[in-house]
């Protein structure tokens, strides 16, 4: 019986990680194809996909251990955007140093030293972070709510309003 449950939350927690990933990759790799169209013009490289894909996977289990420390239950009988906007923050936070991390690592890789390149994050341009920022706090908003408002309804009325 404990095996069967051992095994239920490790299959549970696996279903979480595709779905984040695949959501946070879509996203990613619309935002490298968007960065391609704008440089290619200027003959600037491209980072890979497969870049915002394993920032996406990496996202993804760092906001799901978020969750476990600091899990998403909301409550009914209070305004869900009170409720998701602080959780936002704090998640924005996790993906923006992942971000500077990545940053970091990949001038690392390519022999520019990690320091520099974290400096160099967001071209070291406070507009250009601020503005990487929001796009990320954009992209984790929707999440947020779909999970507050499942944490409200359900999970059997979540499905029953997207799927039918």
């Amino acid at each position: 019986m404990q095996n069967g449950s051992i095994r239920h939350k490790l299959g549970e927690e696996f279903k979480k990680v595709l779905i984040l990933s695949i959501y946070l990759a879509i996203w990613f790799s619309a935002l490298v194809f968007l960065s391609y169209s704008i440089l290619r013009k200027d003959e600037m490289p491209y980072a890979p996909l497969s870049l915002a894909l394993i920032k996406a996977l990496l996202c993804a289990k760092f906001m799901l251990l978020g969750q476990a420390i600091y899990p998403i239950q909301s409550k009914a009988n209070q305004a869900l955007i009170w409720q998701i906007l602080p959780r936002s923050l704090a998640y924005l936070f996790v993906v923006v140093l992942l971000s500077a991390l990545e940053s970091g690592l990949e001038g690392w890789f390519h022999h520019k030293g990690f320091i520099t390149s974290l400096a160099n994050f967001g071209n070291g341009d406070p507009i250009h972070i601020l503005a990487l920022s929001f796009i990320y706090w954009l992209i984790l908003l929707p999440y947020l709510t779909f999970m507050s408002l499942k944490s409200v309804i359900g999970n059997q009325e979540m499905k029953r309003i997207f799927l039918g």
